[in-house]
């Protein structure tokens, strides 16, 4: 017996602590690795996002399919600037400066290009270090995580890949992993 517990006893109060940090090690672990994989999923985003921005002749960066709605330019720029906003939100920063404006200032394929690229690479970094479960506001003030941010980031990026996707076959090009 040791102090007046049986080995039993005392086993289980040794035992049950250690699976604790355990479990606690493996959501962190889950955590830690959940950015992760939502930085590759980003990075495939990027990776076809940047093909077509590069695929599509500049000559139709002004085309869209109606007035409504935002030319290949114009969605270039948004993408690349919502990155950067996401990015900053999930890392407790600001975006670069004017880049709220680059939906209606990035018209140029080189403009386009770095901009994706460097905003894409501000995402995977805050996806890569984001404490998920850490309290933020979200849009109009609503309370969410940085969890929901991330989850957000990948479903925007999607969204706008199959955007791009349906503008390039509208002007004859097949996005070049297809081909």
């Amino acid at each position: 017996m040791l102090m007046g517990m049986s080995l039993r006893c005392a086993s289980r109060i040794i035992v049950a602590p250690s699976l604790l940090a355990l479990v606690l090690v493996a959501q962190q672990a889950a955590a830690s690795n959940m950015g992760e994989r939502m930085a590759a999923n980003v990075a495939g985003v990027e990776d076809k996002v940047i093909d077509l921005a590069e695929a599509i002749p500049e000559s139709k960066y002004g085309w869209a399919p109606s007035d409504e709605v935002r030319s290949v330019s114009e969605v270039l720029g948004h993408i690349a600037s919502a990155n950067h906003f996401l990015a900053a939100r999930m890392a407790g920063g600001d975006p670069p400066a004017g880049s709220g404006e680059w939906e209606k200032t990035v018209t140029t394929r080189a403009d386009a290009v770095e901009k994706l690229k460097e905003s894409f690479a501000a995402l995977k970094k805050a996806l890569a270090g984001a404490d998920f479960d850490k309290p933020t506001k979200l849009f109009g003030g609503q309370e969410g995580t940085v969890g929901d941010l991330g989850l957000l980031a990948v479903g925007h990026g999607h969204q706008h890949l199959g955007q791009l996707i349906a503008y390039a076959r509208a002007n004859q090009v097949t996005p070049p992993w297809s081909e």
